[in-house]
């Protein structure tokens, strides 16, 4: 099938060689805004020439992969095999300037709009540079501070892994894996590409906080390329649940769930230290004894904010077997009432479950329950079974139909391709850009206590009320400091993480060929009634911020916590005039957008 799909691609990008006429504004910027294209104080075409003769050739314009489907350069059979693999990770992520989200794409220039509807850029950046080095970064930031051009920062232009499983059981995978916020892309933006830094190598670390095995990646290496490259060597590395995203940009830098979190806790807290240049051009390493504040700061405290990551060193572990199952509670043959006393049960069992170092991803909708995979280090096929037994014991007594298959494999890398595989691009037939999510953590307390455990299962049944692709999903997972071993001042992940037992996502559809009215009714109904929902079961709880929704009430508190002033304070000293926005980030309220997406100052 892939082969097929990346011919498709081949043809489609072989098409994308003439340049591309851009509607710009031809409003002047004022002083105190960032430039885009038509304003005077844009960089002219031999600015830009300069900017890439500085940097080997390495200055990419923007031209839209879906200008084959536009006006004047429309290619029918092209546009069609675009728009069939539109939705495929693999077809937006080796291109330095496609936006996943469809948000943020706008319908500005993508294969479900008329022929002859003009190709505009939109949120689109105007130029990336394909980094290779930290001198790449500092030429770049240069150039965009002297001409006062946004900057963004792109790795593999996607964030956030979440699997609809119950399309699974439909023969439809569904994946979502793009930054929901538009953290890496912007209008008039210069994009700092960092998805070809592809170095990977191993080390026996030793400092005062970790003494072991340790792997050094680039900034654009991806999940598939580090779990193989850990597992040649015998060892295994926390990543996400999605093959194709990057580690070292949104993942880690936002905190990082993992199907391993509740053995060795979240992303960030096996980071040892960065590799990143700084806002003033500065090349640095980021550890907990060198630029420790910094360190800190990039542990959990959002991406694109802070600096440019050139890479990053992890904790790697000794690899071995790994248990896994799938479960799958069907409403077909039994009633509502004990279908949801079915999920209810679930929840029950969910402490004792993660408590076991176990993580469980799971899929609710109005007809269908369903875990895939409950990821078990350490566990034999048979000590699955032992520890699924009480939860299994309470369906049979319901009487509620339940499929399940256990399994155990010698490595990580073999049960994650089992379940969520194959490599490189994971599951067949994936579709990423057609919801709308929100979200939230759900404290352990509200599992362990009867009454809120039904108040969250209610809010469950809430969030799929509309029926049809209404969903919600999550993980099951608990990473307290005891299990990290570490402690609270070790790095900013949101602290919330440290005592919730899931991380829960809410999906609406989104249709490409209606309007953006249309498509925001879903949002609407996640942030009016799903999120609020979601809150009141855990009010002081928080949100993770890399699956987040860009509404979400009082940003700083649900993604950051506690952490918010000190992070700012850190953003202040390393990016003292505010180089680097991102929205929802820190320090992002230095900037507002205009009526023509420039970015200026706030007053």
């Amino acid at each position: 099938m892939f082969s097929s799909i990346e011919s498709r691609l081949l043809f489609v990008s072989s098409l994308l060689l003439s340049p591309l006429a851009v509607a710009q504004s031809s409003t002047n910027s004022a002083s105190t805004c960032l430039c885009i294209p038509g304003d005077k104080c844009w960089p002219d075409l031999k600015a830009w020439s300069q900017l890439n003769h500085t940097i080997q050739g390495r200055l990419i314009k923007t031209t839209p992969l879906a200008s084959v489907c536009h006006e004047p350069y429309y290619d029918e059979e092209a546009c069609n095999s675009l728009a069939e693999v539109w939705s495929l990770p693999q077809t937006q992520y080796p291109h330095p300037s496609e936006i996943m989200s469809p948000y943020w794409q706008n319908r500005s220039c993508d294969p479900f709009t008329s022929p002859s509807k003009a190709c505009t850029l939109g949120n689109y950046v105007d130029y990336a540079v394909n980094i290779s080095s930290a001198d790449d970064v500092s030429q770049a930031l240069r150039f965009a501070q002297k001409h006062s051009v946004r900057v963004v920062i792109k790795n593999t232009g996607h964030e956030l892994v979440y699997f609809n499983y119950i399309l699974y059981i439909q023969l439809k995978f569904e994946l979502i894996i793009f930054s929901y916020l538009g953290k890496s892309t912007g209008k008039g933006s210069l994009s700092l590409w960092t998805h070809n830094m592809k170095y990977v190598g191993f080390l026996n670390y030793s400092s005062t906080e970790y003494t072991g095995p340790a792997m050094k990646m680039g900034a654009g290496v991806q999940a598939f390329e580090a779990y193989a490259a850990a597992a040649s060597h015998g060892l295994r590395i926390i990543g996400g649940s999605c093959a194709t995203v990057g580690l070292s940009g949104g993942f880690i830098q936002g905190g990082g769930h993992s199907p391993l979190s509740s053995t060795y806790g979240m992303g960030a807290d096996q980071v040892l230290e960065w590799e990143v240049v700084t806002a003033t051009g500065k090349h640095l390493i980021a550890s907990p004894t060198e630029n420790k504040d910094l360190y800190w700061a990039l542990s959990g405290g959002g991406g694109g904010t802070y600096g440019v990551v050139i890479s990053v060193t992890v904790k790697a572990f000794k690899d071995g077997i790994v248990g896994g199952a799938y479960l799958e509670i069907n409403k077909t043959g039994t009633t509502d009432e004990k279908f949801w006393k079915g999920v209810e049960e679930f929840f029950n069992w969910v402490p004792d479950m993660v408590d076991s170092g176990s993580t469980a991803l799971f899929s609710t909708s109005n007809t269908s329950f369903v875990v895939i995979p409950l990821t078990a280090p350490g566990k034999s096929e048979d000590e699955v079974k032992d520890l699924l037994q009480p939860f299994l014991a309470k369906i049979n007594d319901l009487g509620v139909p339940i499929t399940t298959s256990i399994t155990s494999f010698p490595t990580y890398l073999e049960h994650f391709a089992h379940y969520l595989g194959p490599m490189p691009y994971g599951l067949p037939l994936i579709n990423i850009v057609d919801v709308s999510i929100g979200g939230r953590l759900i404290p352990r307390k509200v599992l362990e206590n009867v009454t809120s455990n039904l108040d969250f299962v209610d809010a469950l049944k809430l969030s799929v009320q509309p029926g049809g692709d209404y969903q919600t999903g999550g993980i099951a997972l608990y990473a307290p400091h005891s299990v990290a071993g570490n402690d609270p001042s070790s790095n900013s992940v949101l602290p919330a993480w440290r005592d919730s037992i899931l991380t829960i996502l809410a999906f609406a559809p989104w249709d490409f060929k209606v309007s953006l009215s249309n498509n925001m009714a879903g949002d609407d109904y996640l942030n009016q009634v799903t999120i609020p929902a979601l809150t009141a079961v855990a009010p002081d709880s928080g949100a993770y911020l890399n699956e987040a929704n860009l509404q979400q009430d009082h940003w700083q508190s649900a993604f950051y916590g506690a952490n918010y002033d000190r992070l700012r304070s850190i953003k202040k000293m390393y990016d003292p005039k505010d180089l680097f926005f991102a929205n929802t980030a820190v320090g992002s309220e230095a900037w507002t957008q205009d009526g023509d997406g420039r970015l200026c100052r706030s007053t």
